[in-house]
């Protein structure tokens, strides 16, 4: 199965990396989350479908990309989920990473895949029907959080998979989170 799954244990430099990226107060919340999961989860996901195609949006401030292997030490930077040799092991040619920039500074990274991909809520692997993607993994940095940037991407990424001859993405979404609801809704 491609992409992650839980896996060794977070290293001091990836948390650094973490803290660095999201704060100490949101890798608090997130690390105590984790292990209320480890002994029992009652998150559930809402899975949000939609044709690909359509225009790419403009943004003022930001820009979207394909991420590369070229990518890793900022990704390790400024989204702090993986270390930089984790992150390119990751991009392959069905599971790919799209960046959202407002200059060298990633606000927004998301992950799509053709394939399988680990889905920590539901402990099994998500695979899309053939001839779809699949949405995970999405981050938007604080300071970048209601500036349009997840529907910024989402909007480019269903272009992009148009143009890649995929006909529909399938975006799984946390059923308690309203924010990220919202802006796949403003997505179409």
């Amino acid at each position: 199965m491609s992409d992650r799954r839980p896996g060794p244990l977070v290293t001091t430099a990836r948390i650094a990396a973490r803290v660095r990226a999201r704060g100490p107060g949101e890798v608090l919340r997130l690390g105590a989350q984790r292990v209320r999961e480890w002994v029992s989860s009652s998150d559930g996901l809402v899975f949000l479908v939609r044709p690909t195609g359509g225009d790419e949006p403009s943004h003022d401030s930001l820009s979207f990309a394909p991420a590369t292997v070229d990518d890793a030490a900022r990704y390790e930077r400024d989204v702090g989920t993986d270390s930089a040799a984790t992150f390119r092991s990751r991009l392959s040619e069905t599971t790919n990473c799209f960046l959202v920039s407002s200059g060298d500074l990633i606000v927004h990274a998301t992950w799509v895949t053709t394939t399988a991909a680990w889905t920590r809520e539901l402990r099994t692997y998500v695979v899309p029907p053939a001839g779809d993607a699949y949405v995970y993994e999405s981050f938007t940095r604080v300071e970048a959080r209601g500036r349009g940037a997840y529907p910024f991407a989402l909007l480019h990424i269903s272009s992009l998979l148009a143009g890649r001859g995929l006909s529909r993405v399938w975006v799984g979404v946390e059923a308690h989170n309203d924010a990220s609801r919202r802006a796949v809704t403003k997505a179409g």
